[in-house]
């Protein structure tokens, strides 16, 4: 371990400032990780990861796990270091398109995933107050007034909202609704083809009639959104 991660270690800030000159800040450790990857697993002061990157510390580095100084952040829950991976510019978006990005990675924590809606096809996934409270009319309202509610999921965020709390075990013409509306996006069908178990309802072969309208949605599903896959 060179004198730079020693210094991480310490979570000293005077300690790195003097090792930075003395070492190859971009050196990686037996694990393949960097000075950056370092401070995020040692869970230093998010004051050393701003001065190794003032320092020209590189963030697109993966070490032996594949994973990106970003990826290391969100899996560390780092909320301060992927705010200020952001301002230094990283790459948001990946060429095989969202399942592959930071953000698909982050979904399931939407304070960091919010941070990352700059990626393309992403969704902002924390609700305003009247946005959860037309989700909570949606899946708890009486009978009477359900139908009122689900006139009023026109947005990407309501429908991704509430795609994720449907009960799959309850009528799929909600989910029909939703998947015919002009603003489902592709993240939305990504997560009802999980949702419903795609897979499984794309090898069945006879079937009864209930289970035929599990088999027509997941086709229909395909056929608007072919890229999910």
């Amino acid at each position: 371990m060179n004198i730079l991660f020693e210094a991480i270690k310490s979570k000293n800030l005077e300690k790195v400032i003097g090792a930075i000159p003395k070492v190859d800040i971009n050196e990686q450790d037996q694990f393949g990780r960097t000075s950056l990857h370092y401070v995020i697993v040692k869970k230093a002061p998010i004051e050393i990861f701003k001065e190794l990157l003032a320092f020209g510390a590189k963030t697109g580095i993966t070490d032996r796990l594949h994973e990106s100084v970003l990826t290391k952040a969100i899996k560390f829950n780092n909320k301060q270091a992927v705010k200020c991976l952001i301002e230094n510019g990283v790459e948001l978006n990946h060429p095989a398109g969202i399942k592959k990005t930071p953000w698909f990675l982050a979904r399931h924590n939407p304070e960091i995933a919010d941070l990352l809606l700059e990626t393309r096809g992403a969704i902002r996934l924390k609700l305003t107050e009247n946005e959860q409270a037309i989700i909570d009319g949606c899946l708890y309202g009486e009978p009477a007034e359900v139908n009122a509610y689900l006139t009023q999921l026109n947005t990407p965020e309501l429908l991704h909202a509430f795609v994720l709390h449907f009960n799959w075990d309850d009528d799929l013409q909600p989910m029909k609704m939703v998947l015919q509306h002009a603003n489902c996006q592709e993240i939305t069908a990504i997560e009802m083809f999980d949702l419903v178990d795609g897979d499984y309802w794309l090898n069945q072969g006879d079937s009864s009639d209930e289970e035929r309208e599990y088999i027509d949605f997941v086709q229909h599903l395909l056929r608007r959104f072919p890229n999910i896959l």
